[in-house]
């Protein structure tokens, strides 16, 4: 989102020919979809419009913008004629005002930005959650947070100072706009607390990153005044429609899949999971098969099977695999051909020296009929309810 406002206001600020203004901003429309109209919009006037509405009132603007020049005369300026679409036709604006974009650009950054971390703040992200729920609700798309919280951030307070504190807050912000992407948005939900809104992202996809902003944290050292800082975050991670169907729910489901990952040690990435009993889980007891797959598939080699179920499988391993990692699973059945499974590293576990506990997620939705159909003979075979993860980890 923020990718296009930059292009729509580079577009208004170089090009003051009228038809190559229009020609432009019907080229970033053609390279970023509908999904410009409301942005365009939203800069020109700080309308709120919806796509399919949007998209109609470019066309009818466009109209009026040639009408005004025939009628006229004379060449008018697209922002006067947007300007006169909205007040006398769309009557949406009831008493615009005129001012330079760029001095409106400024207050409206200084009111959206955190001034010490340069993230977003919590009322721009109020703003933001609500209207990419609405967009994943209305093309179907996945939608995940990942709700962080730095470690012990009061013992450095105390220790160091809160101008040391307010240095490892920036550094943070820093790794973590390193690390997502351009379209997700980070905010500083407050305090320590930092949100991720990931769009079109799924759950696996969103552990992934986080692991990895988990991971270069816990790497990071931070000098100040001759003190060599170290620190960790946590995080919980929820989804979009899988988790919560609104906003209210979804913060909270994330605000609790932190509190585990607080509760859990610290330092690690937590799925949110209300109630695991409704996913049926059978014991493997069984010698399975383990291949990381790349571009460098890697050896075959022999792991000890620990349960599985519709969304994945745990096995123990002599060595750490990864999260994000894809691996095939090759498990033993009473055929002569193996099941054969392909999946994500979600949750590494360790238990002692050289041996580990690996989670593997897989879409149940994107098997063939022939490994649907069984694991759906084991799970009705084994009427055995999964474990809540707080037992499974004891």
């Amino acid at each position: 989102m923020e990718q296009i406002r930059d292009s729509v206001l580079k577009c208004l600020d170089r090009y003051k020919n009228e038809g190559r203004l229009i020609k432009e901003l019907s080229l970033l429309v053609d390279s970023g979809g509908q999904e410009v109209y409301p942005i365009l919009f939203h800069v020109l006037t700080n309308l709120v419009i919806e796509p399919d509405e949007a998209e109609q009132c470019w066309q009818d603007i466009l109209e009026h913008y040639a009408e005004l020049n025939h009628v006229l005369g004379r060449k008018v300026s697209l922002r006067t004629a947007i300007c006169d679409y909205f007040c006398s036709i769309h009557k949406s604006l009831k008493n615009p005002k005129v001012v330079e974009i760029h001095i409106f650009e400024k207050t409206v950054k200084a009111s959206r930005y955190d001034s010490l971390t340069k993230l977003y703040n919590r009322q721009f992200f109020d703003e933001t959650i609500e209207r990419e729920i609405n967009r994943a609700r209305r093309h179907n798309l996945d939608l995940s947070v990942l709700f962080f919280d730095l470690d012990d951030f009061k013992h450095i307070n105390d220790s160091f100072g809160h101008l040391a504190g307010d240095k490892v807050l920036q550094r943070i912000a820093q790794i973590i706009l390193s690390e997502k992407r351009s379209e997700d948005i980070a905010t500083r939900y407050g305090g320590e607390e930092i949100v991720l809104i990931l769009p079109e992202t799924d759950k696996v996809n969103a552990m992934v990153l986080g692991e990895r902003i988990r991971q270069r944290v816990a790497a990071t050292e931070i000098r100040y005044k001759g003190n060599r800082i170290r620190l960790t975050i946590s995080g919980g991670l929820a989804s979009y429609p899988f988790n919560a169907s609104n906003t209210p729910d979804l913060m909270k489901c994330a605000d609790q899949a932190l509190y585990r990952a607080k509760g859990s040690g610290k330092n690690n990435i937590s799925f949110f999971s209300e109630d695991k009993r409704r996913y049926l889980r059978i014991d493997l007891n069984k010698n399975v098969m383990i291949r990381e797959l790349g571009f460098d598939d890697g050896e075959t080699q022999p792991a000890k099977g620990k349960n599985i179920c519709i969304g994945g499988i745990l096995f123990e391993n002599e060595f750490s695999i990864p999260i994000g990692t894809r691996v095939q699973v090759n498990i033993p059945t009473r055929k002569d051909a193996p099941l054969v499974i392909i999946g994500t590293v979600v949750r590494i576990e360790k238990y002692s020296v050289r041996k580990y506990g690996i989670g593997i997620s897989f879409s149940f939705l994107e098997m063939d009929k022939a490994i649907k159909d069984e694991i759906s003979r084991w799970l009705s075979s084994n009427r055995k309810e999964v474990l809540p993860e707080t037992e499974q980890q004891n």
